[in-house]
C-alpha cells in the first residue's frame, strides 16, 4: 500500500477530517450532534465536536467534558478543545472540574530533562491547555484554584495562568504564583508545583518581580532540574539587568549537562530579546 494512503488511513483512525465533511452535518441539531460524540467512528466524533463548537450551544458543554475525559482520538481530543474554547466563558467552570482528572500520567516527579517539549499536547494538559484558549476570561478562575485546590488541581491551574499571561500579557495571575513561590520555597514544599511554578513565571514578560523570585532559586540549593528550570524562565522574561546575566553566565560551566544547556539557552533568549 502506497505510504502516503498509510499515513492518511492511520490519521484517519485518530480522528482526522477534511473541512468538506462537516458541511453534510452542518444541518444537525444540537441532540443529534451531541449523540454523535459516543459514535464509534472517531471521524463522526471529530465532526461533531467541530460543529458544536461552531454552534457555541451552552447545551454542548457537559457533553463535550464528558466525551473530553474518555476520548482517545487525538484529532478528536484537538476538535472538542476547540469547540470548549469557541464556547468560551460559559466552558470555563466546566473545565476547572478537569483540572487533573484527564489521563493518568499526572506529573509526580520532577523531569530528567531539560524541557523541550514539540509534540502534541499529552492527555494531562488537554484541560489546561483549553483555558489558556479561551484566555483572560479564566485567569481569576484559575486563581482561585491555585489557593484552593487539591495539589494535582493546582499544579494544572499554575500552568495555565503562566500560559495565559504568556498570550494575552495578563498579569493579574503573578501574585497568586509568588505566593505559591513562598510557600514552597524550601525544600520541604512540594517540588512539583514549585517546579511547575517556575516555569509559569517565564510568562509575565518583563516582570522584575518574577525574575527576583527565580534569581532567589539560583542562588538556593536546589534540585537540578528546579535551577534549570528557573534559568530557562529567566531567559524568557526579557530582564537583562547586570545581576541576572553575571548570575546566569556562572551557570553555563556547571557540572550538570542540563544545567549547562538551560544557562546557555537563556543567555541567546536575552540576547535576542
Amino acid at each position: 500500500m502506497n505510504p502516503k494512503t498509510v499515513k492518511r488511513m492511520n490519521r484517519e483512525k485518530r480522528g482526522q477530517i477534511s473541512s468538506e465533511e462537516l458541511n453534510v452535518y452542518r444541518g444537525f441539531a444540537t441532540h443529534e450532534l451531541i449523540e454523535m460524540l459516543n459514535n464509534s467512528n472517531p471521524q463522526k466524533r471529530t465532526i461533531s465536536a467541530s460543529i458544536l463548537g461552531e454552534k457555541q450551544d451552552v447545551d454542548a458543554i457537559i457533553p463535550l467534558c464528558t466525551a473530553f475525559k474518555r476520548e482517545k482520538a487525538l484529532y478528536s481530543r484537538m476538535a472538542i478543545s476547540e469547540a470548549l474554547s469557541q464556547i468560551g466563558v460559559p466552558a470555563i467552570s466546566p473545565l476547572l472540574d478537569l483540572l487533573g482528572e484527564i489521563g493518568k500520567n499526572q506529573e509526580t516527579e520532577l523531569p530528567q530533562k531539560y524541557f523541550n517539549k514539540k509534540s502534541y499536547p499529552l492527555v494531562r494538559d488537554l484541560a489546561a491547555r483549553t483555558l489558556v484558549k479561551i484566555g483572560k476570561p479564566a485567569t481569576p478562575y484559575l486563581i482561585e484554584v491555585i489557593e484552593n485546590g487539591t495539589d494535582y488541581k493546582a499544579q494544572q491551574a499554575i500552568d495555565a495562568i503562566g500560559g495565559i499571561a504568556a498570550k494575552t500579557g495578563d498579569k493579574r495571575g503573578l501574585e497568586a504564583l509568588l505566593n505559591v513561590m513562598e510557600r514552597n520555597f524550601d525544600n520541604k514544599g512540594n517540588k512539583i508545583t514549585l517546579w511547575k511554578t517556575i516555569r509559569a513565571l517565564s510568562g509575565f514578560k518583563n516582570s522584575q518581580e518574577a525574575a527576583d523570585s527565580l534569581l532567589n532559586i539560583i542562588r538556593s540549593d536546589y534540585d537540578s532540574p528546579i535551577i534549570w528550570e528557573a534559568l530557562r524562565s529567566l531567559g524568557n522574561l526579557n530582564v537583562t539587568t547586570p545581576e541576572t546575566i553575571n548570575l546566569i553566565v556562572s551557570f553555563t560551566n556547571n557540572k550538570n549537562p542540563e544545567i549547562r544547556k538551560s544557562a546557555q539557552k537563556a543567555l541567546i533568549s536575552l540576547d535576542n530579546l
